[in-house]
C-alpha cells in the first residue's frame, strides 16, 4: 500500500560532520531494510533522525533503530532521534528501551547537543 512506504531524505547539518535524515510514513518489516541500508551508507558522525513524519513504528522498526544506535555506538558515533510523536514514545516505554535514546523534541535541540 502507498500508506505504508518510507521516505528518506539526507540533509547536511549545520555543524561538520553533521547529517539529518528526515523519515516519512512508515518504519516497519518492509520498510525497516531500506532505513537500516541507508544508515548504513552514511558515515556522519552525527546523524540526526528527524521522527517527526512517521505514523508508526512496529518491532522491525524498533529492531532497524536499535540496530544503527548501536553500529554508531562502536563507531564513537552519534545516534540522535528528533521529533517522535507520543505514541511512538509509548512504544519504546513499553519495550523498555526508552534509557536507550535520548528523545529530542525538535531537529534543532538535537543539533544543540553536537559540538562544534
Amino acid at each position: 500500500m502507498a500508506d505504508d512506504k518510507l521516505k528518506m531524505l539526507l540533509l547536511d547539518g549545520p555543524r561538520p560532520g553533521e547529517k539529518v535524515m528526515v523519515l516519512q510514513g512508515v518504519l516497519n518489516a518492509d520498510t525497516a531494510f531500506q532505513f537500516r541500508d541507508s544508515v548504513r551508507q552514511n558515515e556522519s558522525a552525527t546523524l540526526v533522525v528527524d521522527m517527526s513524519q512517521i505514523r508508526s513504528v512496529d518491532s522491525s522498526g524498533l529492531g532497524a533503530l536499535i540496530g544503527a544506535y548501536v553500529s554508531f555506538e562502536r563507531n564513537c558515533r552519534r545516534l540522535l532521534l528528533a521529533g517522535l510523536n507520543d505514541r511512538i514514545w509509548e512504544l519504546f516505554r513499553t519495550c523498555k528501551i526508552e534509557d536507550v535514546f535520548t528523545r529530542y523534541r525538535t531537529v534543532a535541540d538535537a543539533e544543540q547537543t553536537v559540538p562544534i
